[in-house]
Order: structure tokens, then sequence, then C-alpha cells
């Protein structure tokens, strides 16, 4: 009788052992991940907090968002990836701090289960081809779907009278241009007067002008047009020596271009970061501007705007000659660069302790659903990167923006044909990218301070380029940029 006791005593405790032993390997603090994403103000950050919270709540998990400044987040990732204490499972990358993960092996590739959770087919081939692939294999999920587009007052340019006087002056019809000459013709025309008639003088165009990745990024969107040869994959760099380009004519040409059109803005442009630029357009102060996605949305849905219904949207302007690095000639043909620059791309480290829960949450973040709301809320920062997105079944979450149907329709068809086009640029996306934007960073400002010129500054940035490398590893460099641009 008392070894029947004994037996059941222990056969009680094993049971409660084993049961505790499985309840705490399945409580939420088990069931968790990290997920690191950059603080801008709460743009992009803010979806995945509040996406966060929702399924901690409906699955019964953990998923702490980690959100460093701007500066601190490449050395975040970089120190995480070392250090086995600092452990991120999920990273809402700026696309030209990939390198820093792919270059370690520290990318999860996403599975077919995967891809077809988000539709995979509905992604735009160009961001497929050239955001989300390294060396051809895709190891990162769509969230943002960056490119340039230009603003204008279309209620200005359709002004008669004002066409009348542009044509007698430039011998040409006033109209959206389609080259970096003509930007500047009508930023030159309306120029330093009140021509919308509101008793203030205004300008002709705005743009990003201080030291930061937004006024790199701008930079590049106008010297594409010179400098980015249609057959010619690579844009920066010489594919198979890692040379420097950014020094050629081209770029020097754009360089010129971009610090001399500065007469045409508010003398405060020197100041000017995205923010101030999108705020001066939406005030009505300039009849021009090149931006994101941002203005479009901030046009319509900002109480601060009173640009509503005024404003028209073009591809970036073209060039009639482009620089053949190849040949060191230039060609006399038009050229067309859509700039996908800025992208914010998702990223699941491979090192990951919960693979199924990371990739859960990261799909969930790019779904098709989720991403066609966050289009048309300009507190998402989130712009266009699907078919469908191009074709909502209902117009309902754009009304809710302050667009109208035909509004939103003309927004999303420019968008649609920048992305159309197959000559595009994307950003630098090797390691130590950081590190090259960073000499680019300073010396573009010491050109638009008029304290280099602009082939001076473009050859310190060429010395510096080289420098870093060098320093790198050229083999290495060479071969992560060929991998970058899938070659």
């Amino acid at each position: 009788m008392r070894l029947i006791k004994a037996t059941f005593f222990i056969f009680i405790i094993l049971f409660f052992n084993s049961c505790s032993k499985e309840q705490k390997e399945n409580t939420p603090s088990e069931q968790a991940i990290t997920v690191l994403v950059p603080h801008l103000g709460g743009l992009i950050s803010d979806p995945v907090k509040i996406e966060a919270k929702k399924m901690q709540k409906e699955k019964n998990v953990t998923i702490r968002v980690v959100t460093p400044s701007w500066d601190d987040t490449v050395t975040e990732i970089k120190d995480s990836l070392k250090d086995p204490k600092i452990n991120y499972d999920i990273f809402f990358l700026f696309s030209s701090w990939a390198g820093s993960i792919l270059a370690d092996d520290n990318a999860l590739a996403i599975p077919r289960w995967a891809k077809d959770k988000i539709h995979w087919e509905d992604v735009l081939p160009v961001y497929k081809k050239n955001i989300y692939s390294w060396n051809n294999k895709c190891y990162f999920l769509p969230y943002d779907g960056d490119n340039v587009i230009i603003y204008y007052r279309k209620d200005i340019l359709q002004n008669k009278e004002y066409q009348k006087k542009f044509k007698k002056i430039y011998h040409y019809d006033l109209k959206v241009p389609n080259t970096w000459k003509e930007y500047s013709d009508i930023a030159q025309f309306f120029n330093g007067w009140d021509w919308d008639n509101d008793g203030v003088i205004e300008n002709g165009l705005i743009g990003s002008r201080i030291p930061n990745y937004g006024t790199m990024l701008l930079f590049f969107s106008r010297a594409a047009a010179y400098a980015k040869y249609p057959e010619d994959n690579a844009f920066y760099f010489d594919k198979n020596t890692m040379k420097p380009r950014i020094n050629n004519p081209a770029f020097v040409k754009a360089l010129e271009e971009y610090i001399n059109i500065m007469k045409y803005a508010p003398k405060e442009i020197v100041n000017y970061s995205p923010f101030e630029v999108r705020q001066s357009f939406i005030a009505g102060d300039v009849a021009l501007a090149i931006d994101w996605g941002d203005i479009g949305i901030m046009a319509n849905n900002s109480k601060e705007s009173v640009v509503k219904g005024k404003v028209g949207y073009a591809v970036l302007p073209g060039s009639n000659s482009v620089y053949n690095q190849n040949t060191k000639k230039w060609e006399k043909r038009f050229n067309r660069v859509t700039a996908l620059t800025g992208n914010w791309i998702i990223v699941v480290n491979k090192n990951t302790k919960n693979e199924k829960l990371a990739l859960d949450f990261a799909t969930h973040m790019s779904s098709k659903e989720l991403t066609q709301k966050l289009i048309s809320k300009g507190w998402s920062g989130i712009n266009p990167s699907r078919v469908s997105h191009f074709y909502p079944t209902s117009y309902k979450e754009w009304n809710k923006s302050g667009f109208t149907k035909d509004e939103a329709k003309r927004y999303l068809k420019t968008i649609k044909n920048s992305l159309s086009n197959q000559n595009v640029i994307t950003d630098i996306r090797i390691p130590g990218a950081e590190l090259y934007y960073e000499e680019l960073n300073k010396y573009l400002h010491k050109a638009i301070l008029k304290e280099l010129t602009a082939k001076q500054a473009l050859d310190k940035v060429y010395e510096k380029w080289e420098q870093i490398t060098d320093k790198l590893g050229r083999e290495n460099q060479i071969k992560f940029y060929k991998e970058s641009i899938n070659e």
C-alpha cells in the first residue's frame, strides 16, 4: 500500500513539474522578439509600434520596439551584430544600411511561404529587382516604396497671362518641365514676384540644402539624368575597380546647377531640410519642388496647406545629353532616370531565436492590406510599392486623408509612371555606405556654401571615397557593389 502511495505521489510531482515546465516554455516572455526601427518624429516607426501592440494582444506574445535616433541607428545595428547580448530579430532599415547586414551574412533569406503570404506577385517589379534583392536573391521585405517626383503649382502654370509672358521670354510654351533646363527656366520666371496675388513675394522653387541625407539623395536625383547611363547598372563607382565616378563631368555639371538654382529659392534655403521644403510648398511660397511622396499627402491633408487642389505632379525631368563613363564622352540622347532613393525595407535577423514570430510580424507589416491603408496617411511616411496601391478597390482611405478620388488618381498615376521607368538609381547599399555618405555630406555642404567650387568639392569626395574603399578592402567592396546591383 505504501509503495502504491509513494508511486502515486511521485507521478503527481512529475506531472505538475512537467506542466509547470511546459507552461513556462509557452509564456509570452518566451514568445518574444525585439524590433529595431529609427525614430523619425513618428514617420516609419509609428505604424510599427501600433501594430506591435495589436499583435501582442491578439497572439499573447511580446514584441519589443526599440527606436534609436537616426544618427545612432547604424552604430546600433553594427553593435548588435557583434554583441550576442544585443539581439534584434527584425530591422526596419533605410536601404543604404543593408550592406551592414548582408556583409556578414546576417540577413534571413525570405522563404517562399512568407513571400506568398505578402502576395509577392503584387510587389512592383522595379522594387523587386533593384531594392528587395541582393545578388539576385531576396533578403528584404517591402515596407516603404520611395521615389522622387516633381510637385508644381498647376494653377500658376495654367495661367493664360503667365503662359504668354513666359513664351515671350523663353520662346517655348510654359508647361510641366521635361528637362532640368526647363525646370530652371520655370523657377527663374516665377522667382521674386507675387504671382498668386496674396500680397507676398513668392519664389520659384524650394529644395533641401542643409547637411543631411535628404540633401545628398536629392542631389543624386538631379545628377542621375546626366550621370546614369541607361545601359550601365553602375552609378556611384566603376563596378570592376570601385573607382568613384563622383567627380566626372556629369556629377560636376549637376552640382553646379544644384548650387546655381538656389538663387531662385528663399534665402533661407541653406538651412532647409526636406521637412522645411514641404512646409514651404504647402504654405504657397514656391512654384516648384522635388520630394518623395510626402508633399502630395501633406498638400491635401495638412491643416497648414493653402494649396489643396492646386498641386500638379510629374516625373523627374531628364536631360538631352548623358555622360558615358566608359567612353568619357557626352552623348546626345534624352535620358530620364527614376530615383529610387530613401526606401525603407524589413530585414529578419538570420540568427533570430523566434523565426516564425519574426516572420509573422515582418510579413504583417509588409502586407498588401496594411500598406494599402498606410500609403494615404501623412503620419506613416509610407509610400506606394505595389501594383494594387495604384488601383485601390475603394478610395475611402484617400478620402479620409483629404483627397478627392480624382486627386488621388492623379497623384498615384504620376508615381506609377515614375516607377515604370527601367533606368533607375538606388542608394549606396554596400558596407561602409554611411562612411561614403559622410564624406559626400561634408564637401557637398562646402560647395553649397561656396567655400569650394563644385569640381574642388567632388575631387575631395573622390579622394576620401578611395581611402574608404582601401581601408575596407577594395576586392571585398567590388564584390559587394556588384552584388548590390545584382551583377
